[in-house]
């Protein structure tokens, strides 16, 4: 999708016309427009697919067009630095580490940031203090912080790296932050923009069976929440899912509770 983007936005042609080295499977182009047309960033009605005012907008932003989709809707319910942080985070490998030989310390040190019913406000909720811990202490002792914490320093610099690029592009086009923090149930509704073929319902029929419960989702999908998930053992009712990853079975990783209403 983001090749497909990138390619619009410069005036490239049809993908499928392109002299690729090494084309790319038909199957994944097709994915590539289907994902786009879902997020509202082109219109393929016309002989030749064309960006929307959207999808200029989208090309412009650093980082995958699920996660720009998120930030442009951010602006729209007035949590565009929550969303932000989430988006530059999700872009990246996490920043939190679990070492097999101190898997139970590390998940305490993680805990403290858990938010009930949203994975994605985690990552919010450890980003403000690790903000001030880095402007009280010297740069060695902010490394040693992250280590003692179970936290990869290079991704941490990363994640701010990568959030002020995001922040300055976004101004660039008129996406700025605003002076109160936004609501949870707003920076949800603008995850949601980018993650509308990764909803779930739980699969009532599956609820008497042992282990995770089975969500349906889109395209005829089954998925379970991931143990490392907040809502692994709360199994609500509806949930997005910021990836679903196929290893013994197709699992929802970084999930929240949503409303269907929204």
């Amino acid at each position: 999708a983001s090749v497909i983007l990138q390619m619009t936005a410069l005036g490239l042609g049809e993908v499928s016309e392109f002299p690729f080295i090494d084309p790319p499977d038909p199957r994944a182009v097709r994915d590539g427009y289907a994902l786009l047309e879902e997020l509202g960033a082109i219109d393929t009605r016309r002989d030749t697919p064309h960006l929307t005012r959207l999808g200029r907008e989208l090309a412009r932003l650093p980082i995958d067009p699920r996660l720009g989709r998120m930030v442009l809707e951010a602006n729209r319910h007035g949590c565009v630095r929550e969303v932000m942080v989430i988006a530059a985070a999700l872009s990246i490998q996490d920043v939190r580490e679990r070492p097999s030989e101190h898997r139970q310390a590390a998940d305490e040190h993680h805990r403290r940031f858990d938010v009930p019913g949203s994975d994605f406000l985690s990552l919010v909720k450890l980003w403000d203090p690790l903000r001030e811990r880095q402007q009280q202490l010297t740069g060695n002792q902010f490394r040693k912080m992250c280590r003692t914490e179970y936290l990869n320093y290079l991704r941490v610099r990363e994640w701010q790296d990568l959030f002020s690029q995001i922040r300055q592009i976004g101004g660039q086009i008129g996406i700025r932050q605003g002076t109160e923090a936004g609501h949870p149930d707003r920076v949800h509704q603008a995850l949601l923009a980018g993650l509308l073929s990764h909803i779930g319902v739980r699969d009532s029929a599956t609820e008497q069976k042992r282990g995770p419960a089975e969500y349906k989702g889109a395209h005829g999908s089954r998925f379970a929440i991931g143990t490392g998930s907040v809502l692994s053992k709360a199994q609500p009712k509806w949930v997005m899912a910021a990836e679903l990853v196929e290893t013994n079975r197709l699992w929802g990783r970084m999930t929240a509770t949503i409303q269907p209403e929204w």
